[in-house]
C-alpha cells in the first residue's frame, strides 16, 4: 500500500514539473520580466515636434533622406522629407524620429513589401493601414502620414512613462497590444530595431 502511494505521488509531483516546463516560451528572451538591453540612451531625445524643433531641422532631415532614399527619384526623396515634416508637425512628433523610423523599415522605399505583406514606407499591415485611415500605404504622401499617425497613438499610450518612446517604438515593431500585455517587456530582437531607430536620430544633425 506504502509503495502505490508512494508511486502516485511521484507521479504527482512528476506532472507537475512536466507542466511547467511546458509553460516555458520556446524563446524565453523574447518575453522575459526584465528590461531588453538597450545601447542607446533615449534621454535626450524628445518625443514631440515642439520640444524638438529648431531651424535647421528640415535641412539636416533632407541630408539625411536623399543619401539614403536609393530606390526612388530626388524629387521623390524631396516629397518624404516635405510630408516627414507636415506630418510631425501635425501629430506633434519628433520629425527625427519618423525620420529614423522609416528609414529602419523601408529604406525610404515607398513601394517595399515585407515577407509578413507588411506595406510602403511605414510598413503597415493592411490591417493597420485601414484601422488608421490609410488607403494606399504605397504612396508617399500616405505613407509617411501612416508613420506619424501610428508612432503618435504609440507615443499617446505610453505617455507619463520614463521609457515613453523606446516602449512606443516596441509596439509600432511588435505590434499594439503585445508588449502591453508583456508589462512593458520585448525582445532583445526588438531593443535592437529601437537602438538602430535612437542611433540614426542622433545622426540627423
Amino acid at each position: 500500500m506504502e509503495a502505490i502511494s508512494a508511486a502516485v505521488i511521484l507521479l504527482f509531483v512528476f506532472s507537475i514539473f512536466s507542466g511547467i516546463k511546458g509553460d516555458i516560451p520556446k524563446d524565453p528572451a523574447s518575453r522575459s520580466a526584465q528590461p531588453a538591453r538597450h545601447v542607446v540612451d533615449a534621454s535626450s531625445i524628445p518625443a514631440t515636434f515642439s520640444a524638438s524643433y529648431d531651424p535647421g531641422i528640415k535641412d539636416a532631415i533632407d541630408r539625411f533622406v536623399r543619401p539614403r532614399a536609393k530606390k526612388v527619384s530626388v524629387e521623390e526623396a524631396e516629397q518624404i522629407s516635405d510630408a516627414i515634416m507636415r506630418y510631425s508637425e501635425q501629430y506633434d512628433v519628433n520629425p527625427r524620429i519618423v525620420t529614423a523610423m522609416i528609414f529602419r523599415e523601408s529604406a525610404f522605399d515607398p513601394r517595399a513589401v515585407s515577407s509578413s505583406n507588411a506595406q510602403g514606407l511605414a510598413q503597415l499591415l493592411p490591417a493597420t493601414a485601414a484601422y488608421i485611415g490609410i488607403k494606399d500605404p504605397f504612396d508617399i504622401d500616405e505613407g509617411v502620414k501612416g508613420a506619424a499617425l501610428y508612432l503618435k497613438m504609440k507615443l499617446d499610450r505610453w505617455a507619463g512613462y520614463p521609457d515613453q518612446i523606446k516602449l512606443a517604438l516596441a509596439s509600432y515593431a511588435e505590434g499594439p497590444n503585445q508588449v502591453a500585455r508583456a508589462g512593458g517587456a520585448y525582445s532583445e530582437k526588438t531593443a535592437k530595431y529601437i537602438d538602430d531607430i535612437l542611433r540614426e536620430c542622433l545622426v540627423i544633425i
